[in-house]
């Protein structure tokens, strides 16, 4: 069998114009990398496929080649079709409408040929359309739910520029060699909601090596969400208990207190982070300094968690009469600080700019926060359960905001 360095697998369970947009960028690859691409895609794209990598065969370092993927469907069963049939000592996965720059390889590379403790290196995953973060890894709130580090931060906020550990990073971009890959027995595909990254990562970590983010690296990944279904969430995530059970611990309340950030909940106990009282009131002084809607834009771009920010520079723009601007800007207000008063400002902004899908998903939200906030046992369970681990952990920062979440109810 010839080897060859890389391994470039990627998965199209969607279009074939997500196709199109990764092989176009292929052409940022580096002309010396001694690699192969091998994308698996649905057997009705095939031949659409087929034609669209003649067209783009001869711009790039190897020519693609097309698997079909057969019934079920999935991004777990393209990523180990191509991974069976791939010659490559590394293997780099990704998604197809994903797209390759000429930062994405070389330093994913380098970090495990460096590092032979590092099992995964994953890249920055960054929106094309907006330049901010849709992922610098995986972290996990006290209630152990996944969620992506400084999502929509700025992608060249100082904070997202580090070079991390983490216990999971996406899917998406992620670079391993690929005995590490076999090893962790691939993705298992009995997972319908993404899942099978975290079982992946937590294989690779049991293996004694590291899940590494590298800056350097960068990704850019469509803004796009999947539905999913309650009933597939609730057996994937008893799937996962079982087959990672004490993998993962809570650790975005620790990402947030090394960059000084404070770790919040909101009355339904999802959590955010936000700025401390001495950094909101140095930036409400500056915007003072020079009171106009530009310096407040670039205040908020250079502090994302800036709530004094959003208030000002949202009002300007209704007041204007700018409703599109406004929709943007409160979007990411709830995005960062999620209450109620504030996706009431985010259903009547997208109400005044005749937005209908955003007010459709403001008013979704609002109904699905109204029925957590309904179930109030729920919640006070959730809370004091939260609140004695916290204190077992010696988690004193956490136990004083569940504590007194439950005092507020006077529970406590």
């Amino acid at each position: 069998m010839t080897t060859t360095t890389l391994s470039i697998l990627v998965s199209c369970t969607s279009s074939n114009e997500a196709a199109a947009l990764s092989l176009a960028s292929f052409t940022n690859l580096p002309k010396d990398l001694e690699c192969e691409i091998l994308i698996a895609a649905d057997s009705k794209a095939a031949p659409d496929l087929s034609a669209l990598i003649d067209e783009i065969a001869p711009l790039l370092p190897a020519r693609p080649t097309a698997l079909e993927l057969t019934a079920p469907i999935s991004r777990a069963r393209a990523f180990n079709l191509a991974a069976d049939n791939a010659n490559g000592t590394y293997l780099f996965f990704m998604e197809a409408g994903t797209q390759i720059t000429a930062e994405t390889i070389p330093p994913l590379l380098r970090h495990l040929k460096n590092n032979p403790s590092a099992g995964i290196a994953a890249p920055l995953l960054i929106c094309p359309q907006s330049g901010r973060v849709q992922s610098c890894g995986t972290t996990f709130t006290p209630s152990l739910s996944a969620q992506p580090l400084f999502a929509s931060f700025p992608a060249t906020h100082p904070a997202v520029n580090k070079q991390r550990s983490f216990q999971a990073v996406p899917a998406n971009g992620i670079l391993l060699r690929t005995k590490t890959f076999k090893d962790a027995n691939q993705f298992d595909t009995k997972y319908k909601t993404g899942m099978e990254v975290l079982d992946l990562c937590c294989a690779v970590r049991n293996n004694e090596q590291t899940i590494n983010l590298i800056p350097q690296s960068t990704l850019l990944t469509p803004d796009t969400t999947e539905s999913i279904l309650e009933d597939d969430l609730s057996i994937d995530t008893m799937r996962l208990n079982d087959r990672c059970k004490g993998c993962f611990g809570p650790d975005k309340h620790l990402f947030a207190q090394k960059e000084g950030y404070l770790f919040s909940v909101s009355p339904w106990l999802e959590s955010y982070m936000t700025l401390t009282p001495e950094r909101e009131q140095e930036l409400n002084e500056q915007m003072m300094q020079s009171p106009d809607p530009s310096t407040c834009l670039a205040l908020i771009l250079e502090e994302p968690l800036w709530q004094t920010g959003y208030v000002q520079l949202a009002a300007y723009l209704e007041s204007t009469g700018k409703y599109e601007e406004a929709c943007g800007i409160r979007l990411l207000q709830t995005f960062f600080f999620p209450m109620l008063p504030l996706y009431r400002k985010l259903a009547a902004v997208a109400e005044a700019a005749n937005n209908e899908n955003l007010l459709q998903m403001a008013n979704d939200k609002l109904k699905h926060i109204d029925n957590q906030l309904e179930d109030i046992s729920a919640l006070t369970k959730k809370a004091a359960g939260l609140a004695n681990w916290a204190r077992k952990a010696k988690e004193t920062e956490l136990q004083s905001i569940y504590e007194g979440w439950l005092k507020d109810l006077g529970l406590l």
